[in-house]
């Protein structure tokens, strides 16, 4: 039986490095201190530089604590957090908060929200 693609718009996490701010900003408002924490311990340096200019500093320091209980090289886990932020990012673009244009991303303003697709 075939179905849709799970991740047919952000097919891996290094694809947020495509997302601009605002859409960094949705993503990580959506997504749980301990899913970002493995996210951040399985990621590409890039990725993880673009996540940490978004976050404030007391949502960094909570990021930092879940690192250190989540560091275990859980590998599936970490698989799961990465597969976790796409479908966050994939939910958040359905819902019209995030604009696919080329290869970029870009959020919408909430005075701005388009459509659900």
């Amino acid at each position: 039986m075939s179905g849709p693609e799970p991740f047919s718009i952000v097919k891996k996490p290094n694809d947020l490095l495509f997302f601009d701010n605002l859409a960094l900003l949705y993503v990580l408002q959506n997504t749980p201190p301990r899913v970002l924490a493995r996210v951040f311990l399985s990621a590409d340096s890039r990725l993880s530089g673009s996540l940490l200019g978004i976050l404030s500093k007391k949502q960094r320091e909570t990021v930092h604590a879940m690192m250190l209980q989540e560091n275990d090289e859980d590998a599936a886990k970490n698989a799961d957090a990465s597969n976790g932020l796409c479908l966050i990012a994939e939910g958040l673009i359905a819902r019209g908060l995030i604009r696919k244009d080329g290869v970029h991303f870009f959020g919408i303003p909430s005075d701005e929200k388009l459509a659900p697709t």
